[in-house]
């Protein structure tokens, strides 16, 4: 079952702050929010108690749960960063390219960021996408054959996989669930799995799309690693150990305030 957020703004505020910054103290938690820190552990446990948030002495960090937050609430976690990921990501895009788009809030940032993109030709398995395209003429939107998801528009299983693999694109641009320190790219659901290896292997250029929060979770599927995509776009620098790998594995790292 998937999780939800709070119905409580205070709760939802220290669910969102956490998430933002990786981990939050019960001290930083309560100046931010105006109340006592005894209150901030109150709720610290009842958030932890309900698998939205892992609960440490002296604070809290993102839940490591093997289970993915709903549509609706991921979709307004992180926007700003989302847009500012996407709004660079469309900056490698050329006018006129062919491309895939995947499931995902992010990657629905990025194709809200291409509207000033001319004649392009998309494949993607995310209705939102497509949704967001339809009035263009200028571009040839493409949708995956396969099973609608009616909790966030993806299409997924086995029809979707082979039809997306019936493409060859010039780019693949995806976004993930969770990153490894390693590298390792993971994700919640095994048919969006195959989708993402799918665009991978044909497209020419892979482009990964994922905000900081996602270096703290840790679903239990594989969808690849480093040596799969050619350029990381993301909110913030990553940690020193994990920019190594990229430059290891010849990926470009592209970040906002830095693009």
């Amino acid at each position: 079952m998937n999780q939800t957020l709070p119905s409580s703004p205070r709760h939802r505020q220290i669910v969102t702050l956490v998430q933002e910054n990786g981990f939050m103290s019960n001290e930083d938690l309560a100046q931010t929010l105006g109340v006592t820190v005894q209150t901030i552990r109150r709720d610290l446990t009842h958030l932890a108690d309900a698998g939205l948030l892992a609960r440490y002495h002296g604070g809290a960090s993102p839940s490591s749960s093997v289970e993915n937050i709903a549509y609706t609430e991921r979709r307004g976690l992180h926007s700003r960063a989302k847009d500012a990921i996407g709004a660079v990501a469309a900056r490698l895009i050329p006018d006129g390219a062919s491309l895939f788009i995947n499931i995902g809030t992010t990657t629905e940032a990025f194709a809200r960021a291409l509207t000033g993109h001319r004649d392009l030709h998309v494949i993607t398995n995310n209705l939102h996408v497509a949704a967001a395209f339809a009035g263009r003429r200028d571009f040839r939107t493409v949708i995956a054959g396969g099973l609608v998801r009616p909790q966030d528009g993806g299409i997924v299983g086995a029809g979707a996989t082979e039809s997306l693999s019936g493409f060859r694109a010039e780019f693949g641009v995806i976004g993930i669930s969770g990153i490894e320190e390693d590298g390792t790219l993971l994700d919640f659901d095994l048919d969006e799995i195959q989708c993402a290896r799918a665009i991978m292997r044909h497209a020419r250029r892979v482009v990964l799309l994922a905000d900081h929060t996602k270096f703290s979770r840790h679903p239990v599927g594989r969808v690849g690693d480093l040596s799969n995509i050619h350029d990381f776009v993301t909110d913030r620098l990553p940690q020193p150990e994990f920019c190594a790998r990229l430059e290891a594995a010849n990926v470009t790292l592209h970040i906002p305030d830095r693009d």
